[in-house]
Order: C-alpha cells, then sequence, then structure tokens
C-alpha cells in the first residue's frame, strides 16, 4: 500500500520547478505531474473501432474514461491507478477534482475502473465527459494524497457509496474496504454520524447494516 498524506481542505500546490503548460496531473500537483510524466504517453485516446473492442475484450486495454484506454500493467497500484486516471482526464482535471466514490474506491482496491468515473468538487461547477461531478462539503481528514493526488480517505470513501443510489454490486465495495482493513465499521458509523445532516446520511445507515449483515452471512 503506498503511504497517504491526510490534508485540510483546501489542498495546497506543493512548491516545485515550473511543468510544461498544461501537463498532465499538474492541476493536482507538481508530484502528480512528476508521476504523469512516465504515464500519461500510455494513456491514450483509442476511440472504440472494432480493434481496439478486440484489444479490451482480450485484456490488453483497460477503459478509464470512454474511448479512453490503457494497458492493464499500468494500473497495479493505488497511485499508478490515480495517475492514470487523472491523465485520462487530461486538461479538464482541475486543482478542485477529488477522486471520490466508486472511482476511490477502484483506487484502492483495483479491479474494473468503474464508469462513469467519479469526483467530488468544493469549487467551481465542472464536466468531465464519462465522469460524474458531485458537489459537495469536505471537511479535514475526508481527503489524503496519493502519489500527489487528492483521494477520498476510506471511511469516506465507504460513506460516499452507502449515501448515494447506486447498482446492487456496489455496496459490495464497501465490504471489500471492510474486508480487507482500509477501514472499520465503527469508522464508517462516526463517519456518518458526522454527515449526518448531508443528503442520504439516513438511507446510508441502513445500507450500511445490509452490508454487515451479507458480511455475517458470508462468516457463517
Amino acid at each position: 500500500m503506498p503511504m497517504t498524506t491526510p490534508h485540510l481542505i483546501p489542498l495546497p500546490r506543493h512548491a516545485g520547478p515550473a511543468l510544461p503548460p498544461g501537463a498532465p496531473c499538474a492541476a493536482w500537483s507538481v508530484h502528480a505531474a512528476e508521476l504523469a510524466a512516465d504515464v500519461a504517453d500510455l494513456v491514450l485516446e483509442w476511440g472504440q473501432t472494432p480493434t481496439v473492442q478486440v484489444l479490451e475484450a482480450e485484456g490488453q486495454l483497460v477503459q478509464l474514461l470512454p474511448g479512453i484506454f490503457a494497458p492493464p500493467d499500468l494500473l497495479d497500484s493505488p497511485i499508478d491507478r490515480v495517475i492514470s486516471l487523472g491523465c485520462a482526464i487530461g486538461s479538464r482535471l482541475r486543482a478542485h477534482h477529488v477522486v471520490a466514490g466508486v472511482s476511490a474506491a477502484w483506487v484502492c482496491l483495483g479491479g474494473p475502473p468503474p464508469s462513469p468515473a467519479e469526483l467530488l468538487s468544493m469549487s467551481h461547477r465542472s464536466t468531465v465527459a464519462g465522469a460524474v461531478i458531485r458537489h459537495a462539503q469536505l471537511r479535514a481528514g475526508d481527503v489524503e494524497t496519493v502519489g500527489g493526488a487528492p483521494v477520498t480517505v476510506p471511511a469516506r470513501t465507504a460513506a460516499d457509496l452507502l449515501r448515494f443510489e447506486r447498482p446492487p454490486g456496489v455496496l459490495e465495495l464497501v465490504g471489500r474496504l471492510l474486508d480487507e482493513g482500509h477501514v472499520t465499521v465503527e469508522g464508517v458509523s462516526e463517519r456518518l454520524a458526522a454527515m449526518h445532516r448531508h443528503p442520504g446520511s439516513r438511507a446510508a445507515g441502513a445500507r450500511l447494516l445490509q452490508v454487515i449483515a451479507a458480511r455475517s452471512n458470508r462468516a457463517a
């Protein structure tokens, strides 16, 4: 697992050498841009041609955003995954975009990239093709940096996965975050309690009970 560092919101931009205009992931930080320098040329907009569909079916390409692909060995670690996502967003990436929800779970857990991707923002409303951007309040401790990119911490990620109506399989991500030790039931419960005025927090408590029951049934 990569080392991550909690930050207050908004995230500070790291000081460092000047970057080329439009450098991938530079909107997030110099560190993210430095990591992206070795990645960006492998994250490409291929479109949806028959050849690409064959390569995707064979597991030689993975779609990050609509029509934008990367080789699967580029997505081995949380840092790899978040930097690749930033490269896929490209020039549409903004400093206030925080990787969240299903995308934050993917950064942490791996597996197939979610579609659509998910970001949170406290700032201006913006659009990214193939991504849902939720406008949300973020508290101190809600965000950590992974490879210089802002990602919601596992407890906030789990809370957001539970708060919003999603396909049934998404709740399995919360179970995996718990099973793999990224967060505890108590930690998620405390995060939801602190978010009691946020939309969906009451329904989230009921969904958390479903996740706990599913885990108990598996253990039985």
